[in-house]
């Protein structure tokens, strides 16, 4: 399993309004093309970049934007986020 969990925060409910742009906890050896594809097929929305990063906690998040005509805030309400 890729994709653990998407994530919110105050810092992520503002990306996803301004950047169209989503936050998930991924598995540590997930790398970017396997995480892109994952949200691709799980959420049925095109992105377009791949950002990943490792926490103090030491999990890694993943900061995917989507394309234009796939807003991140119908995505966040889909999933119960908004």
């Amino acid at each position: 399993m890729i994709i653990k969990s998407p994530l919110i925060t105050e810092k992520v409910t503002g990306m996803i309004d301004s950047d169209n742009t989503m936050e998930f906890l991924v598995n540590m050896r997930a790398i970017k093309p396997e995480i892109k594809k994952a949200v691709e097929d799980q959420f049925d929305v095109e992105v377009v970049s791949v950002r990943t990063m490792i926490t103090p906690r030491g999990e890694k998040k993943a900061m995917v934007k989507l394309a234009g005509e796939n807003k991140a805030n119908e995505l966040a309400t889909r999933l119960g986020l908004l």
